[in-house]
């Protein structure tokens, strides 16, 4: 018989994930799966076969003493995991349970609210999470980080998961809401707090219907938190790694975007002088449209579907946060602006060529024109000294060559017709360049003033009165 994907909690676990800057680079040998660190039951095979495109696994471990930001619940250690995605972005998931006396829907919504704001303020044995991240990296040898990289640091994106306790799963199984309305603790732990829970109205809370059993399951998610009801371990660890993906996908569409802005303020920016400026330009604009593309590619598309783990409950958990998150619409519009970038780079790239081609023309004509005046002056020299080297009559031994009184017709035989030849090219280039088309105007009046002249000294033709 397969093992039940339902299941009841003892105590409410919190299983927080942020986004982290900046990229850092970990060697392949040093990447593990996730199954490592997360029990995911029937789903590791689809977990490990996608293990190419799914965060990888850097460090795991069991910290006995955490202090969460003020106003959150005190826990007993948590389990810190730290994962990089293919374009080497870290995430971070911290994975706590609440005591029983912190366990009600305020509370956690404080404590949610509490991880989200003040993210910043979590110590690990009176460090601050991202800078002891750092030393466990350092430690392990598990980067290579440069010396001068900035530390770690915590991202704009983060994603909650609440997987409540008993007690307060029994409340929220038993909470019965006719139509779309969601009860008063869903909106409290969705929301964090933020809105009042008593309005009855739906607030952008999604209840995914697939994953919505009565009295046994429930799944309400927003944006940024998501409350999971009676699932078993395997399917939440599933959910988590969902929601990672979103996680993932959006952070990346905000890199995405700036780093696109600063592609076009580089090329705006940028002062080209000379071939080699642009040349240097476009090289940099390709390298930085390259990583758009990839991003693009392996940090968005790759999580805006369902495909990583193809089964049903993942399926529509993803599906569901996907949509609440806006994803299709945020892919698209990033798509279109990455276009835009490589419009200004195939711009660059028609400049740099024509530049270059005309660079090349004007080489050539400077080379053509040197070859040319050489030629023309080299020519003349050489039939004079072939003239005086023969062994003839006309060649005086005793007279010097330079001897222009004697030697003038020789000159003059050997001179002109190059100077002719070059008075005529010159004279042809002059024409060429001032025999300029005439405008349209110009050629329709010619013919209509020649023909009122012809018309006028017709003979014989007379005006009739009256005109």
């Amino acid at each position: 018989m397969p093992r039940s994907d339902a299941g009841v909690r003892i105590r409410t676990r919190l299983l927080l994930m942020y986004n982290l800057t900046p990229q850092v680079q970990v060697p392949d040998d040093r990447l593990r799966p996730l199954s490592e660190a997360f029990g995911l039951g029937r789903f590791t095979a689809h977990v490990e076969a996608a293990g190419l495109l799914l965060p990888r696994l850097v460090l795991h471990e069991r910290v006995p003493e955490i202090t969460l930001p003020p106003h959150a619940a005190r826990v007993d250690g948590a389990d810190i995991t730290l994962a990089v995605t293919p374009r080497q972005d870290p995430l971070l998931f911290v994975d706590v349970e609440v005591p029983d006396d912190a366990g009600d829907s305020d509370a956690i919504a404080e404590t949610l609210y509490a991880t989200w704001q003040d993210r910043s303020a979590t110590r690990v044995g009176g460090v601050p999470l991202t800078a002891w991240l750092d030393e466990r990296l350092r430690a392990y040898g598990s980067t290579d980080r440069p010396s001068d990289q900035p530390p770690l640091e915590f991202g704009r994106n983060v994603h909650q998961s609440v997987f409540p306790g008993a007690a307060l799963a029994r409340g929220l199984l038993a909470e019965h809401v006719p139509g779309d309305a969601v009860g008063q603790d869903v909106v409290t732990i969705v929301l964090r707090g933020t809105l009042d829970s008593g309005t009855g109205a739906t607030l952008g809370i999604r209840r995914p219907t697939t994953l919505n059993n009565a009295g046994q399951t429930m799944v309400a998610h927003g944006r940024g938190v998501s409350l999971i009801v009676g699932y078993a371990p395997p399917v939440e660890n599933a959910f988590g790694l969902a929601a990672a993906g979103i996680l993932t996908a959006v952070a990346a569409v905000h890199r995405i975007r700036r780093q696109a802005f600063e592609a076009l303020e580089l090329d705006r920016a940028a002062a080209v002088e000379t071939t080699d400026d642009a040349r240097a330009l476009v090289a940099q604009l390709s390298h930085r449209l390259n990583d758009l593309q990839l991003d693009l590619s392996f940090s968005v598309e790759v999580y805006a579907d369902t495909i990583l783990i193809p089964e049903l409950l993942v399926e529509s958990f993803h599906a569901s946060l996907r949509d609440v998150s806006s994803l299709a619409d945020a892919l698209a519009n990033t798509s279109r602006i990455v276009e835009r970038v490589n419009a200004v780079l195939a711009t660059r790239r028609v400049g740099l060529e024509t530049a270059s081609q005309q660079y090349a023309e004007d080489r050539d004509r400077v080379l053509a024109a040197v070859i040319a005046v050489g030629s023309l002056i080299a020519l003349p020299p050489a039939l004079l000294l072939a003239y005086f080297g023969v062994n003839s009559s006309d060649v005086d031994p005793n007279r010097s060559i330079l001897d222009l009184h004697h030697y003038g017709v020789a000159y003059a035989l050997a001179w002109l017709p190059f100077l002719l030849l070059i008075a005529v090219g010159l004279l042809a280039r002059r024409r060429i360049s001032l025999r300029l088309p005439a405008p349209e105007d110009a050629t329709s009046e010619r013919p209509t003033r020649r023909s009122r002249r012809s018309r006028r000294s017709r003979p014989g033709r007379s005006r009739r009165p009256g005109r």
